[in-house]
């Protein structure tokens, strides 16, 4: 509707009002017409699955379009093995598939900074997901874009056949745009080096290969206006072929618009050919525009474009290398605080070597590495015999660098009116910093938002105890008032059963960097200043490593005789590594922390035997009081009611032990301790049955209320003074 005001401006106060009017008209426009969920129940569907489709263990699950032209999240479960090696190289994007199924309702998200299906499904404008059980009918797709798609699994197949195994996940992203082979740790370096960008296609290497294909083909005498036609028809062709990311399209289309400007045929500045670019984009797939990918590429793209009178003023390449990095990172950094919660300090000067060995050998050397590969195998093992150690070294390195302390910022999820005052803090220092203005002045606008940022959760007077959905585990976390001490109860973990087979997923889930890490990270703590582990069961330490290589621990306590067992061995080895004290513990401990005492009251002995050797700590607050018990049974149970069973525990909130098994949570224990409140952490539909109707009917009896994780999510208690608020993440 303002499109025809904008073609015809002028340089005046009303465009810049007009455009954020335009943006935020689009954004509520397409926030009020989100597709409605699609209610559970049975469906025959025909599918035309997307790009991003893949085999995960035993099911295939992606996006794909429906006939009707809805977007729905497909899981198709293998019934054996054989089908599963079937569809394994087959061109799944170029097949319809018809099948019988049933819509289900996406699961909760753990808590408010964990992996959230529905907002997922939301970037990519899905009604719903849709479990399939049996394949009717196989259809074949035809198409230039059906093409291009298997093209592209031919190159990715390709690369995984002759490239080194150590090679093949950086060829995969930075020629097709494939990153599902990234494994954790690696993924973790580039983040702490803020150098996850360059593992990706984007501006910088769609114009470094539109420069090298117009300059061969410009000196093999070749039009230049035939060059530039065959650019601007090839490079959506090759949007396609990578992947199709947000970066991709946005560098794409706005080099086909400067093309387009070169050769006459339109008269555009870059900044509107990005405009241009992005209108299209969201006009095709409105849902982009939730895309953390779409929100950081266009960003960065105009902030650069928008700063070229800073980038003028430098007369040297690594000065000019240093000032993009910086604005780059400084327009980002409210957007990707408020996605990801941290932010890499050590970017600004990793990236000035690393962008250049990117750009200069890395990129053109996979490039000519895979043409090498098509023609001449002789020939490309050669140079593969140079290349993979020359890039193990480069591995090295960087994995190294990884490892320097203090290189991450990670103040939290800033809410909406920080992050506002980080946005238009960063707009006055840009504006202040291209007029001329004292650097020790401007700097003021970036560091007065970044303090409130990192200040203010020290400023929250309350205590908070939050009991994570781990699935079928235990994970705690403890924030006393001011940020005076964070305390972790167990870690959450997976246990395994047999031996892995063909339904076990490729990459196995780790509770600890997926849940409890993103939770802790999300709060802005990097610092726990006890950790916890009540017993050595798998579902309450495995994750505990995860959490030590990610956040700093100043200690460990563990119950008297658990590291004996097999389970702490890895654990063990990583704490003498960080030089982390391990102290066991056991009844008759306590401490003090501000209006809170913490005691241990289990277990009574030094000898290990499992469930009913649980650290059992007792937690007084100026409001409720808290008894977190582990995995204690009835035997463990008897034994404290022995001791404190005449205590008084006023208003107290009981995590239930053993995930609510038949075997712990007597009838005597409950009527002696008459909780307020009775905390089930147990995993949603799990194997066990945990907690079990009949000692959930026992505290019902008595009166007493009880919530579980598994129906609930995370669940927060907020205590301020005398009075507590229970906060769940069920919607």
């Amino acid at each position: 509707m303002l499109l025809p005001i904008f073609l015809r401006r002028k340089e005046d106060f009303l465009t810049p009002i007009l455009a954020v009017l335009a943006t935020c008209l689009s954004f509520f426009v397409i926030s009020a017409n989100l597709p409605e969920t699609i209610e559970p129940g049975p469906a025959i569907l025909t599918l035309t699955w997307s790009d991003n489709v893949k085999i995960d263990g035993g099911k295939l699950k992606g996006f794909a379009k429906t006939s009707t032209g809805l977007t729905v999240y497909a899981i198709y479960p293998f019934k054996n093995e054989r089908e599963k090696n079937l569809f394994l190289d087959a061109p799944l994007p170029s097949m319809r598939w018809t099948v019988t199924g049933s819509f289900r309702e996406p699961e909760l998200p753990s808590h408010a900074f964990s992996f959230d299906m529905q907002k997922y499904m939301q970037m990519y404008g899905a009604s719903g997901i849709f479990e399939a059980e049996t394949l009717l009918k196989i259809d074949q797709r035809s198409g230039i874009g059906v093409k291009l798609r298997e093209q592209r699994r031919k190159v990715k197949n390709h690369i995984g056949k002759v490239f080194p195994e150590s090679l093949v996940v950086e060829a995969e992203a930075l020629l097709i745009g494939d990153r599902s082979g990234m494994d954790e740790d690696l993924a973790a370096d580039y983040r702490t080096l803020g150098i996850t960008h360059l593992f990706a296609i984007s501006g910088l290497h769609v114009g470094l290969l539109t420069f090298l294909f117009r300059s061969t083909l410009l000196r093999l005498s070749m039009r230049r206006e035939t060059v530039d036609l065959l650019l601007i028809f090839l490079l959506p062709c090759y949007a396609v072929l990578a992947g199709g990311a947000p970066s991709v399209w946005r560098a794409v289309s706005a080099t086909v618009l400067v093309l387009l400007a070169a050769s006459g045929r339109i008269k555009i500045r870059l900044e509107d050919a990005l405009a241009i670019s992005a209108i299209i984009f969201i006009w095709l797939q409105p849902y982009v525009l939730f895309q953390p990918g779409f929100q950081l590429s266009y960003l960065a793209a105009f902030a650069l474009v928008y700063s070229s009178a800073i980038l003028a003023t430098s007369r040297s390449a690594l000065k000019t290398s240093f000032f993009v990095t910086s604005i780059s990172q400084l327009a980002l950094f409210p957007v990707l605080l408020f996605h990801f919660h941290e932010l890499s300090i050590s970017s600004f000067i990793v990236n000035l070597v690393y962008v250049p060995l990117y750009s200069i050998i890395i990129l053109p050397a996979n490039i000519i590495l895979l043409l090498t590969s098509f023609l001449s195998p002789v020939v490309v093992g050669g140079m593969f015999y140079v290349y993979a150690p020359f890039r193990e070294v480069v591995g090295d390195v960087t994995s190294w660098i990884a490892t320097l302390p203090y290189q991450l910022w990670t103040p939290g999820k800033p809410d909406a009116w920080l992050t506002s005052i980080a946005v238009v803090g960063v707009m006055f220092f840009l504006i202040r910093w291209e007029s001329g203005a004292r650097f020790g002045q401007s700097i003021l606008y970036l560091l007065v938002p970044a303090l409130l940022i990192h200040f203010i959760p020290y400023t929250d007077s309350s205590l908070r105890v939050t009991y994570l959905d781990v699935g079928q585990g235990d994970s705690i976390v403890i924030e006393l008032p001011y940020r005076k001490a964070v305390y972790v109860i167990d870690t959450g973990g997976t246990i395994a059963f047999g031996e892995p087979d063909w339904r076990t997923p490729d990459k196995r889930f780790e509770v600890g960097r997926k849940i409890v890490v993103p939770y802790l990270k999300g709060r802005g703590i990097t610092t726990i200043d006890k950790l916890i582990l009540t017993h050595a069961d798998a579902d309450h330490v495995e994750g505990a490593d995860e959490v030590l290589e990610e956040v700093t621990v100043t200690e460990i306590h563990i119950s008297p005789g658990s590291e004996e067992e097999r389970s702490m061995k890895e654990l063990l080895r990583l704490a003498e590594q960080l030089n982390i004290p391990i102290v066991p513990m056991q009844e008759g401990i306590s401490w003090t922390m501000g209006d809170s005492a913490f005691y241990y009251v289990g277990p009574t002995t030094g000898n290990y035997v499992g469930n009913d050797s649980s650290l059992v700590l007792y937690m007084t607050t100026s409001g409720p009081s808290f008894l977190f018990t582990g995995d204690l049974e009835e035997e463990g149970e008897r034994r404290f009611l022995q001791k404190y069973g005449q205590a008084t525990f006023s208003s107290l909130i009981l995590k239930a032990g053993h995930h609510g098994s038949k075997t712990s949570s007597s009838e005597q224990f409950i009527a002696a301790l008459q909780p307020e409140w009775t905390i089930f952490s147990a995993g949603k539909n799990n194997r066990y049955g945990h907690p079990h109707p009949e000692v959930v009917d026992r505290f019902h009896e008595y009166g007493l209320k009880t919530m579980s994780t598994a129906e609930s999510g995370s669940i927060t208690v907020t205590i301020k003074g005398d009075r507590y608020q229970i906060t769940t993440m069920e919607k």
